[in-house]
C-alpha cells in the first residue's frame, strides 16, 4: 500500500541488535589516545618497578671481577659500582680466568687484598679491538671514570688471518656502547667516521648507524627507541651480574676499614706469588709437556686451530688497534698495551713460524710507538712453561707477570719492571 513503510525483516533486525554502536570520530581518538597513554604508563611502570636500576648495589662485594653477558655494555652500572682503586681493562675471553682455574688471577692478587690497585674487566670472548675502541669511547665520555690510566689485553688470535673472529663482530656488538661512542663531544669526526665504516662493514644495519648519529628527525626518534629497547636488555641482566659478584674478603674488608689500601707494605710478594704459580702449574699439568692444565688438553689436545695460521692478513684488526690507541688519546686515557705471547711450543707443532710471530710483535709495538703509548711487552715468553695455562689465555706465572707490570704502571714505577716501555705520552 502506498504510504505504508516496509516492515524490517527478522534478519535485518536481529543485525541491527547485534551491530555495534555507533562511535563519532571525536571518541575514537580519545580512545586511541587512553591506550597509548595506559600503554606508556605501562612502560614506566615496567622500568621503575621491575627491572632493577644501574645504581650502587652491595657494598660488601666485588664487582670490577665479574665477567658475565651484559655488564661491559652497561657504563652506568660499571662505574657506579667499580671500586675507588678499579682501573678500567678492556680485554676479551682471558678475563674468564677465575681463582679456581689459577689462584694468581686478579680477583685473588688485587681484589682479596689491600693492594690500593684493582682491575675492572670490560669485555667478554670475541671483543676484538674494535669492539673496544667503542667501549673506551663510551666509558671515556661518561664522565664517570675517576682513573684515567687503563689497560688492554691484545690477544694474538685477533690478529690471524681474515683479522681473527671480526665475522662475529655483529653478534657482540653493543647498540648503547657504540650510541655513546657517536654522540660524545670528545671524540673527533675523523674517529667517528673511521668507527661507523668499519661498523657498516661489519654487517651493522643502517638503521642503528643512522639513529645513533641522528642523521635525520626520524632516526633520531628511533635512537630514543633503541636506547630504550637495549637498556631495558641490560637491565635485565643485572640479577645475574649482581648474583656472581663475590663478597669482599675479610682482608680486603679490613684495609678498607682502617683505610690502608695501598699504603705501604701492601704490595703484593712478586716473588712468592711466582714461586707459587710454579707449584700450582706442575700440580694443574700432569698429562703433557706444554704446560697446559689437565682438563683442557684431555678434551683440546687434537684440535688445531692455530694449524698454519699467520699474521699476514689482519690489516683491518691492526687499524683498529691504532683506533682505540687514537680514541683514549682523545678522551683523556692513558693505556698501557699488554702483548701476550703466544704459546711457543704449540705454535710450533702448528707451522706458525716464528719469523711471523716476531713480526707481529715488532708490528704491534710499531703501533704502540707512533701512538706515543706505554706497552707491556711479554712476547720473550712465548716458552716460559706455566706463562699460559692453556693454549691461548693467561695462566700461573702469566698472571702474575701482568698484574706486577699493571701496578708498576698505575704506580708511576718507572724502571721496575723490564717488560714496561713507557711511552712518551707518559713522560
Amino acid at each position: 500500500m502506498a504510504g505504508t513503510s516496509r516492515r524490517k525483516g527478522p534478519i535485518a533486525a536481529l543485525r541491527e541488535r547485534l551491530a555495534p554502536p555507533r562511535v563519532s570520530g571525536m571518541a575514537l581518538l580519545l580512545a586511541v589516545c587512553m591506550g597509548v597513554l595506559a600503554f606508556a604508563l605501562g612502560l614506566v611502570a615496567f622500568d621503575k618497578l621491575v627491572l632493577p636500576g644501574n645504581g650502587a648495589c652491595d657494598d660488601g662485594r666485588l664487582y670490577d671481577y665479574v665477567y658475565a653477558t651484559g655488564k661491559s655494555e652497561n657504563v652506568d652500572f660499571v662505574t657506579a659500582n667499580m671500586s675507588a682503586d678499579g682501573y678500567l681493562c678492556f680485554g676479551s675471553s682471558e678475563w674468564y680466568i677465575s681463582k679456581g682455574r689459577v689462584s694468581m688471577c686478579p680477583q685473588s692478587v688485587f681484589g682479596e687484598s689491600g693492594a690500593g690497585v684493582d682491575m675492572t674487566y670490560v669485555g667478554e670472548g670475541y671483543d676484538q679491538s674494535l669492539w673496544q675502541a667503542i667501549a673506551a669511547g663510551a666509558y671515556g665520555s661518561s664522565g664517570k671514570v675517576a682513573n684515567k690510566k687503563v689497560m688492554i689485553v691484545v690477544s694474538p688470535q685477533w690478529f690471524f688471518k681474515g683479522a681473527g673472529d671480526e665475522n662475529k663482530f655483529y653478534t657482540k656488538f653493543s647498540y648503547s656502547l657504540y650510541r655513546s661512542f657517536m654522540q660524545s663531544d670528545a671524540l673527533s669526526s675523523d674517529v667517528k667516521a673511521y668507527v661507523r665504516q668499519r661498523c657498516e662493514a661489519l654487517g651493522i644495519g643502517q638503521d642503528k648507524l643512522a639513529a645513533a648519529s641522528h642523521d635525520t628527525p626520524l632516526d633520531a626518534i628511533n635512537d630514543a627507541a633503541f636506547a630504550a629497547a637495549d637498556s631495558w636488555k641490560l637491565r635485565g641482566d643485572l640479577t645475574n651480574i649482581e648474583g656472581l659478584a663475590p663478597l669482599k674478603s675479610d682482608a680486603r674488608r679490613a684495609a678498607e676499614a682502617s683505610g690502608t689500601q695501598g699504603a705501604p707494605g701492601t704490595e703484593p710478594d712478586w716473588d712468592a706469588l711466582l714461586s707459587q704459580a710454579e707449584s700450582e702449574g706442575e700440580a694443574s699439568c700432569t698429562n703433557n709437556d706444554y704446560g697446559v692444565y689437565d682438563e683442557f688438553w684431555e678434551k683440546n689436545h687434537t684440535f688445531d686451530p692455530e694449524l698454519f695460521e699467520n699474521f699476514d692478513n689482519a690489516e683491518d684488526e691492526y687499524e683498529d688497534l691504532a683506533c682505540f690507541l687514537e680514541v683514549c688519546r682523545e678522551v683523556g686515557f692513558e693505556p698501557l698495551v699488554c702483548i701476550l705471547p703466544v704459546h711457543g711450543q704449540w705454535y710450533d707443532l702448528s707451522d706458525v713460524e716464528s719469523g711471523n710471530r716476531q713480526e707481529y710483535y715488532d708490528r704491534i709495538r710499531a703501533i704502540c710507538d707512533e701512538a706515543g703509548a706505554s706497552y707491556a711487552d711479554f712476547s720473550g715468553y712465548e716458552y716460559e712453561k706455566y706463562f699460559l695455562c692453556d693454549t691461548v689465555h693467561p695462566g700461573w706465572k702469566g698472571w702474575v707477570r701482568i698484574e706486577h707490570a699493571f701496578y708498576d704502571f698505575v704506580n708511576e714505577r718507572r724502571g721496575q719492571d723490564d717488560c714496561v716501555t713507557w711511552g712518551s705520552d707518559a713522560e
